[in-house]
């Protein structure tokens, strides 16, 4: 049984799950190149469908994460209870001082080209209108005039975020808990709790209350792009002081049975739809920081630092507030997590070490773009019953043949080699001190690299950082970057070495090991591990290894491979193109090895 899972608005994906397993997944981002393509997935289908040998017309059931009327409904009681202020949405305005998307614009493409770019009322209709046509919309899409079978099936938001974690863990039981801006019904909070191919649903926070549009409307107010920049404010908090901790505090309130509510005279999200702070909001902090490019010379300054270190702050004391209510309601000392707040790797180093739960699971697409999976498995699992996977969910994208890698390097113009050991070549030439473009088998999913499509460095060299971010990723020079890390070495480096595969869980570098490692070690004395065994990817733990070897380290640095504002790159095209237009010093690209010449300073 083929089920094809969709989702789109933000980071648009596609999915397919034959029989319980995962045969390919992928963000539409990576074959259209548009950053968080919020566009009907059509390229990722193709290739979803390309993989399995397949046309539409074998595919049984379309699942799609989103649901009919739930929505509209969920909205009109938003509309009427905080009525006349939410005559606001008619203004449409948005966090830069200008008007949104109209309604029929809206309605026809889902909106503009940035956040809060759209109209409220026609984004309700669009997602109501598509409901009725994701038939049509994928025929016409892949201009397929065959015959097809599918069912088509409306999958809860949230239960399509469970899904996509729970099903795919390696637990038989698990508390599950899911957070993001808002689902299909109205949800922004999700406990559930899975037994074997079944998770009951326990309890629902709903919209306006709403962590994720808490920390999406803070971070436009930093300046930052919401629903997009929440990782940047996530690395530029540890750089604040707890100036407005205690403040902060106002801004949710914690029930003692678990929940909470956002206090929302210092919000508008619930008025206008957008991610917007309240005047009382910048009457107390101050006006909003203007959205202006962060360099060396134009920093943000203290203040904003210091409201995003109590953004942090209240997130993570809020999750961990959920969070131990859910393991005492289920007795479960497992948690399964996803949603776009669950992106938010600090807080989950918290959830694993200061709660009662001591085995803890994330797949790396976390945010919207893992609903096509999640949808898929719940028709697959939830209503069919069919095997859960355990397995293939983090290498789902493309792959190339070396003839293909070969070719690309031929049509590039460059040139190139063919090494013996790649893993051992590489390792070496990191070791020398450079950033080499790493492209190897199926490309990751999710947001963050995880050793297939990576850009990897020395962890000893300090400029390592700072290089990286100002020559090859053009970006922020506060962000931090991960080390990609041997797992059965992790415990000698950090304050766990609890397996964390996909990036998603924040831990302390051991006091006395920070100085070796100054590349991956935070303002705060943290790094967002990886964790990297032999047995999920080979190649990549073989470098690594070679690099201890040579140094007695046994971790990389690892960052996504693109330059700013752009997604991974995903073909070798892609690599090689990047590669050319940046810093970088050189390329391993399957076994072919590229490098540029580099001035010599001595």
């Amino acid at each position: 049984m083929y089920v094809l899972g969709i989702s789109r608005v933000h980071d648009s994906a596609a999915a397919l799950v034959r029989d319980g397993e995962i045969i390919a997944f992928a963000e539409e981002e990576r074959f259209t190149r548009v950053k968080h393509d919020g566009g009907f997935p059509t390229e990722a289908i193709r290739f979803c469908l390309d993989r399995a040998g397949i046309t539409l017309g074998d595919v049984d059931h379309v699942a799609y994460y989103w649901q009919r009327w739930k929505e509209p409904i969920h909205a009109a009681k938003v509309f009427a209870r905080y009525f006349p202020g939410t005559l606001a949405v008619f203004r449409n305005e948005t966090g830069d001082a200008h008007k949104a998307a109209s309604m029929v614009d809206t309605l026809r493409t889902g909106g503009g080209k940035g956040p809060d770019d759209y109209h409220v009322g026609g984004a309700v209709l669009a997602h109501v209108k598509r409901s009725y046509t994701l038939g049509r919309d994928v025929r016409e899409a892949l201009g397929y005039t065959g015959e097809t079978k599918f069912k088509v099936h409306l999958i809860d938001h949230h239960r399509s975020h469970a899904a996509s974690a729970y099903y795919i863990s390696p637990f038989d039981e698990s508390a599950v808990l899911t957070f993001d801006g808002i689902g299909s019904d109205g949800t922004s909070t999700l406990f559930a709790h899975g037994r074997g191919d079944r998770m009951v649903d326990l309890r629902r926070i709903k919209f306006p209350h709403s962590l994720g549009a808490m920390y999406a409307g803070v971070t436009g107010y930093l300046g930052f792009y919401p629903t997009m920049d929440e990782g940047k404010v996530m690395g530029l908090a540890p750089f604040g002081r707890d100036t407005y901790v205690e403040q902060f505090k106002d801004l949710v309130h914690l029930d003692p049975d678990g929940g909470f509510e956002l206090n929302l005279e210092w919000f508008r999200h619930h008025t206008t739809g957008k991610h917007l702070m309240s005047q009382k909001f910048t009457d107390t902090f101050g006006p909003a920081r203007e959205r202006t490019k962060v360099s060396a010379a134009n920093p943000v300054p203290q203040h904003y630092m210091d409201i995003a270190y109590a953004l942090q702050v209240t997130l993570e004391e809020a999750g961990l507030h959920i969070a131990r209510w859910l393991q005492r309601e289920t007795g479960s000392t497992r948690l399964c997590v996803a949603g776009g707040v669950a992106l938010n790797s600090v807080m989950n180093g918290r959830l694993l070490l200061e709660t009662d739960f001591e085995e803890f699971f994330a797949q790396p697409a976390a945010a919207d773009d893992g609903c096509a999976v999640g949808a898929a498995l719940e028709v697959t699992v939830g209503k069919h019953r069919l095997p859960r996977p355990r397995t293939g969910y983090t290498y789902t994208g493309p792959d190339y043949t070396e003839a293909e890698m070969e070719q690309a390097l031929q049509d590039a113009g460059v040139e190139y080699t063919r090494v013996d050991d790649i893993a051992a070549h590489t390792a070496a030439r990191i070791a020398d001190g450079m950033i080499v473009g790493w492209v190897q088998g199926r490309m990751e999913c999710g947001p963050r690299a995880l050793g297939n499509r990576s850009l990897v460095a020395d962890p000893r060299l300090a400029e390592s950082k700072e290089r990286m971010n100002e020559k090859v990723k053009h970006r922020e020079p506060f962000r931090p970057f991960a080390p990609s890390c041997l797992a059965e070495k992790a415990g000698e480096w950090f304050a766990s070495g609890y397996p964390s595969p996909v990036m998603l869980l924040v831990f302390d570098v051991l006091e006395h090991q920070r100085a070796a490692v100054p590349a991956i070690t935070h303002v705060d004395g943290t790094a967002r591990v990886q964790t990297v065994s032999e047995t999920d990817n080979p190649l990549y733990w073989r470098m690594i290894s070679e690099f201890e070897k040579l140094t007695g380290v046994p971790m990389v640095v690892n960052t996504s491979f693109n330059d700013n504002n752009e997604p991974i790159v995903a073909s070798p095209a892609d690599a090689i193109a990047c590669y050319l237009k940046t810093d970088v010093d050189a390329l391993a690209l399957g076994p072919f090895w590229v490098e540029k010449q580099r001035m010599e300073t001595e």
